[in-house]
């Protein structure tokens, strides 16, 4: 992946397990691969603005603040300058200017290089990270920031995200990696709106032909739509992965997982699956029909309901007694 923009589509139903399966790519992403951002963003928004704001949320404050300071290392050959400007061994706004004129010659976003500084003053940090953001600052405000414009249309959107991409990687940083879910909502904005939405992200994948990967959650019934309808968007994604309903043995595997993450620790339980037996398992898995979603649910509710009953074991016959209701209709 490295140094290659590569992109994919991850289609499932609803409750397949999109969102799991997102996460845990960034998981594996993260624990394998140096010099990696992976942001997952858990929907697009309505308009490329929207989805550079939810990024930019899921970045986070704390390493945008943390980026700034490393990129003044950077420009500077400064180490250690956030703990020699609070001890006053080095003077701020002398880095600030030497960090002013190797930025502006690696990025053309004024303000948004400017705002990017300003991370470096306790008296406007925030006020900057809200405008990188693309929240609405009102003039006086970005007066104070030495900013002209706010960030407020896709094509400004774009251009920030492409500043921040640029500095990212020349601070070594090989991809940048957006996993977005819910796509199919996309699906719910005006025909015009979605259409622009569609050639914004076409577009941002057309500036990155290196260092980007994009990984969207979608519905199939919405996925079959943009393929017939928007080629210029689906003829950028490389790849189609598609998400089949869990098999019973799935079920046991996922249960199972569920179940050791939240054990304490003293624990010593007679089975991985405990307190479920095989046959509430088989039960599990026809109720939920092999979807992710609706199995938490039911093992949710039949451990509750167990609790609440002094229901130490869930066999099949307990659990059918436990949550009757769900059974009844399952079998129906």
């Amino acid at each position: 992946m490295h140094n290659t923009s590569c992109h994919a589509a991850l289609i499932g139903s609803y409750g397949n397990g999109k969102t799991h399966t997102l996460k845990f790519i960034k998981r594996q992403i993260e624990n394998q691969l140096k010099d990696v951002i992976v942001v997952y963003i858990s929907s697009p928004g309505d308009r490329i603005l929207s989805l550079y704001s939810n990024f930019m949320y899921e970045f986070g404050f704390q390493r945008l603040e943390n980026l700034v300071w490393r990129f003044l290392e950077f420009a500077s050959g400064e180490k250690n300058l956030r703990k020699k400007v609070n001890e006053g061994e080095v003077l701020l706004p002398e880095i600030l200017e030497i960090g002013k004129r190797r930025l502006f010659n690696e990025i053309k976003y004024t303000d948004f290089a400017t705002a990017f500084l300003k991370l470096t003053m306790e008296e406007c940090k925030f006020l900057a990270w809200k405008y990188l953001c693309g929240e609405p600052i009102v003039s006086d405000y970005r007066r104070e920031l030495d900013v002209v414009t706010p960030i407020d249309n896709d094509d400004k959107a774009l251009r920030a995200f492409m500043s921040l991409k640029r500095i990212l990687s020349l601070l070594g940083n090989k991809l940048v990696c957006l996993l977005i879910d819910e796509f199919e909502s996309v699906e719910y904005l005006l025909p015009i709106l979605k259409q622009k939405m569609l050639n914004g992200i076409r577009h941002l994948i057309d500036l990155n032909p290196e260092g980007l990967c994009l990984i969207i959650g979608c519905a199939p019934e919405v996925w079959v739509d943009i393929v017939r309808e928007y080629h210029a968007f689906s003829d950028r994604i490389f790849r189609e992965i598609t998400l089949r309903a869990l098999n019973e043995e799935d079920v046991k595997q996922f249960i199972s997982s569920y179940l050791r993450s939240s054990r304490e620790e003293s624990s010593d339980p007679p089975n991985d699956i405990f307190p479920f037996t095989e046959d509430a398992i088989s039960e599990i898995h026809k109720a939920a029909e092999g979807n992710i979603r609706r199995t938490l649910m039911i093992c949710n509710q039949a451990i509750d309901a167990a609790v609440e009953k002094g229901v130490s074991l869930i066999t099949s016959d307990e659990l059918k007694k436990l949550l009757p209701d769900l059974f009844e209709l399952a079998e129906t």
